[in-house]
């Protein structure tokens, strides 16, 4: 290795370096810019002459690079001479950069989102996303790296970029299947508040036992959700409905209307105290869910209808869509297919061309229950073969939806 790496510009070599101390398995030439305080394209020249003289590999999306497995050592060796507080200082701002990055793509992807933590001081500028729909599309490449860049961060107790990170997170992934990263994100953050004794410690465990609930680990979401509740010592009434309204989420994901309803309706109280019309709308939403899973479908229809309503009147896209869907399966069980269908129809207008996975899998699994009871065997299983190739290795927490997909083309 000492040879190739001997001919190369010193730029090019602190670039090479640089990759031994990165946390995630690879990496844009973005963060590599922040942390050397090199331009992007500087980098990115970087990146590709050490490609070409084989110390780096090149992933099949072309812009990403990691360190060829064979050059790992030597380029530890070359970084470890480097002073410490030289390394330190590299390594802060490029878990910095992901930190600022990935709460610069919140507002584009969920502009009503309710930030608990306060924001960190950022030493780097963010990436600019441009728009929801790639800001979306960074967070399904970068997800992976996320999570490596967050325990990083913990490690070297960067604890309020931790925090930052932790939530913009939960706000980037709920589209997405990977519940694994999610429950994580959200376990950080509580493990760290928790410490400080910050009440939104209650938030980051609620949100941990909803991403645990999605992954089907029932018990743990209970007993996390459980925890969250024992451990509210606020008057704050933002943090209470948020806390709450999860429980609700949790409860019902447990099979447990009765309980959701009793979580919910403490969370409309809290409301009542909050300048939050989207949290109130979810609660709408959630409160209609479980007057479904009791088979009370008129109180179901009133409460859904009204959510999705609200949310598409106030520019909510994806939330509106998600309740659609969820108004759908309810029209379905309310024997009224023709309707769900177009209830479908209106979420998926809604989605237009955003990268929401999760959401849209979700459309088309209602839609295919609705050609379903109309007796439309050739679409169902059109439907359904096309969501099994989609979510077969979209993440852990397509398991259900997968589930779901398979049994109703089993049903054919």
């Amino acid at each position: 290795m000492t040879i190739p790496h001997a001919h190369l510009p010193p730029p090019v070599r602190r670039v090479y370096e640089l990759l031994a101390d990165h946390p995630g398995p690879d990496t844009t030439a973005g963060p590599i810019a922040a942390a050397l305080r090199i331009t992007e394209p500087d980098a990115t020249a970087a990146l590709q002459r050490l490609h070409a003289a084989s110390l780096v590999k090149q992933l099949a999306l072309g812009d990403r690079y990691t360190l060829a497995p064979w050059a790992r050592q030597h380029a530890i060796h070359q970084r470890v001479q480097l002073p410490d507080p030289v390394r330190a200082e590299q390594v802060t701002r490029l878990i910095d950069w992901y930190a600022t990055t990935a709460s610069a793509a919140v507002p584009l992807i969920a502009p009503h989102a309710l930030r608990c933590s306060a924001p960190a001081a950022h030493k780097t500028v963010p990436h600019r996303h441009g728009d929801g729909p790639r800001a979306l599309l960074w967070y399904a490449r970068e997800h992976h790296v996320l999570r490596a860049i967050l325990t990083a961060a913990t490690d070297r107790h960067h604890d309020d970029v931790a925090v930052e990170l932790a939530e913009a997170v939960w706000h980037l992934a709920r589209t997405t299947y990977h519940h694994d990263d999610l429950a994580h994100a959200q376990h950080a953050g509580y493990t760290l508040t928790h410490r400080t004794r910050d009440p939104i410690a209650a938030v980051f465990r609620a949100r941990e036992a909803t991403a645990l609930a999605d992954l089907g680990h029932l018990d743990d979401a209970l007993d996390a959700v459980a925890d969250a509740t024992a451990a509210l010592d606020t008057h704050d009434p933002e943090i209470l409905a948020l806390v709450h309204s999860h429980s609700g989420r949790v409860h019902l994901a447990a099979g447990q209307p009765d309980n959701a309803l009793g979580e919910l309706a403490a969370a409309l109280r809290y409301h009542r105290g909050v300048v939050d019309d989207h949290g109130h709308a979810l609660v709408e939403r959630r409160i209609g869910q479980a007057h479904s899973a009791l088979g009370y479908h008129a109180d179901a229809l009133h409460h859904l209808n009204a959510s999705s309503s609200d949310l598409t009147r106030r520019g909510h896209r994806l939330s509106a869509a998600r309740t659609l869907t969820y108004l759908a399966n309810a029209l379905i069980a309310a024997g009224e297919p023709g309707k769900a269908l177009t209830a479908a129809g209106r979420a998926h207008t809604l989605l237009g061309t955003t990268a929401a996975l999760r959401y849209r899998a979700g459309i088309d699994l209602a839609a295919a229950r609705a050609r379903y009871t109309l007796g439309e065997a050739s679409v169902t299983g059109r439907i359904t073969e096309a969501l099994i190739a989609r979510l077969s290795g979209a993440g852990p927490g397509a398991a259900g939806d997968l589930t779901a997909a398979t049994d109703l083309r089993n049903q054919l």
